[in-house]
């Protein structure tokens, strides 16, 4: 990472990025993370009544959603006994007043039958306490693309382990292939040949499957109670401009840039330069739901 792109070390950079993208947030990555949340969600046991959520780094709702979804389609006639308990924590403030608002329209809407309750908390993962997310608590817990952007994520490593109830199992996802990273680097390199090689936010150590076990290990979680399985997920739009408008984007957000671009002409010469550089990729597939960057994931699925 010597020599690039990164959020600021004091750890307020990444939740204040992401805070400033909270309302396109998921348009902005193209489904990718809602596609690993679903897949999350359907390999997890079994929700039933009584049934508590740790829903860590959780954004703007996304898993919360995917597991009301779930219940609904999987439960049928059983899932009024389904009634699941809830607890969002996020360190950007403007995800949570989106998850505020989802849940408000939600609630007002009856769309969430088995949300029994909600409590949402803007701190970061880190900093989960006792009064948050008991000890020996938490069935469910997921921390979807959270772990690596934490400024301690051993430490939020070890919340995750504490929280979680025995028998319960977690769920942490970080990018193995982020896809659309190797045209991002070449259209930044032809563009701003001066600035510093735009590099991943949280290190590349995360894409191996053996540095989030010792991660996991250390926090408390027995060796031979982690795995991580890789998981495809892809970034969707309805066509290739579309993809290189919404990472031209999502590029700023990366980049722990607040101030935008210098110029509309600026933004309008990089975006086109990355649907070229896109076009070529080998992450870049045309299919019947229109155009998609392939990606994948590592999932650490952790047993107490």
């Amino acid at each position: 990472m010597s020599g690039g792109i990164t959020f600021g070390s004091d750890g307020s950079s990444a939740a204040s990025a992401f805070g400033s993208f909270a309302e396109k947030y998921e348009r902005g990555t193209g489904g990718a993370t809602r596609h690993i949340a679903r897949r999350l969600v359907s390999m997890s046991p079994p929700f039933s009544h009584g049934s508590i959520v740790l829903d860590n780094a959780c954004g703007t709702g996304i898993v919360t959603e995917e597991i009301q979804r779930h219940v609904s389609s999987t439960y049928k006639g059983s899932d009024r006994d389904v009634s699941i308990k809830v607890i969002g924590a996020d360190p950007a403030a403007p995800m949570v007043e989106v998850f505020q608002q989802k849940s408000k329209h939600a609630k007002a809407n009856a769309a969430w039958p088995n949300v029994a309750s909600l409590s949402l908390h803007t701190v970061a993962a880190e900093d989960l306490n006792e009064a948050i997310a008991p000890s020996n608590s938490v069935t469910h817990s997921y921390m979807n693309f959270g772990l690596f952007f934490c400024t301690n994520p051993a430490k939020a490593a070890e919340h995750v382990y504490r929280s979680l109830a025995p028998g319960g199992t977690a769920y942490l996802t970080c990018w193995a292939d982020l896809g659309y990273l190797n045209a991002m680097q070449k259209v930044e390199k032809e563009c701003n040949p001066d600035n510093p090689t735009l590099e991943l936010p949280f290190g590349h150590k995360w894409e191996d499957p053996a540095y989030i076990k010792d991660v996991l290990h250390k926090s408390g979680f027995s060796e031979q109670n982690v795995k991580v399985v890789q998981e495809d997920s892809f970034y969707r739009a309805e066509n290739l401009n579309e993809v290189a408008r919404l990472l031209a984007e999502l590029f700023l957000v990366l980049k722990g840039n607040s101030t935008g671009w210098s110029s509309e002409d600026a933004k309008s010469n990089w975006t086109t330069k990355l649907a070229e550089y896109l076009a070529e990729d080998e992450h870049f597939i045309t299919d019947e739901n229109g155009v998609a960057i392939r990606m994948l994931a590592n999932v650490a699925i952790c047993k107490k």
